[in-house]
């Protein structure tokens, strides 16, 4: 399924209102695993806010016919971004929406100069299958994921 990657924060949603609906609606499906922030457990109109309202967080969007219909936390470090939380609609999931919005996610990353993490914390098996799929490595002593270089 053809997407397209957007950044969705608070500035994209002034643009964009109908994306904040979209984020709620594909977090909602999700499992409560997938709507925790800073270890805390909420439901999908509060994960939506708290990941916007914080400066070094947004969503990577995977767009296709102007809705969202997939999203990662994406946050920031100096020289690393680390995605959290994928997640897509229970309508489109096993079309390769999840694959390629990471993939895409990456490619923007490396164009930045930026190291790709996936904290190993909370990863279910299906998505530790996915991301060493995508060619990140296990590093046992920090359990995280890394994708090595091209």
């Amino acid at each position: 399924m053809p997407v397209q990657i957007v950044e969705v924060n608070l500035q994209a949603l002034e643009e964009h209102p109908d994306w904040r609906a979209d984020l709620e609606k594909i977090y909602s499906e999700a499992e409560s695993l997938r709507r925790s922030f800073e270890d805390q457990a909420l439901e999908a109109p509060e994960f939506v806010e708290a990941v916007l309202e914080d400066q070094d967080s947004w969503f990577a969007g995977a767009l296709f016919n102007d809705h969202l219909i997939g999203a990662v936390l994406v946050t920031q470090s100096q020289d690393s971004w680390y995605l959290r939380h994928l997640c897509v609609r229970e309508v489109t999931r096993r079309r390769g929406v999840g694959s390629r919005l990471m993939a895409l996610v990456a490619s923007s990353a490396r164009a930045k100069g930026l190291d790709v993490w996936v904290p190993g914390k909370q990863l279910t098996l299906a998505d530790q299958m996915l991301v060493r799929r995508l060619g990140y490595t296990h590093h046992p002593e920090t359990g995280d994921f890394l994708l090595e270089s091209a």
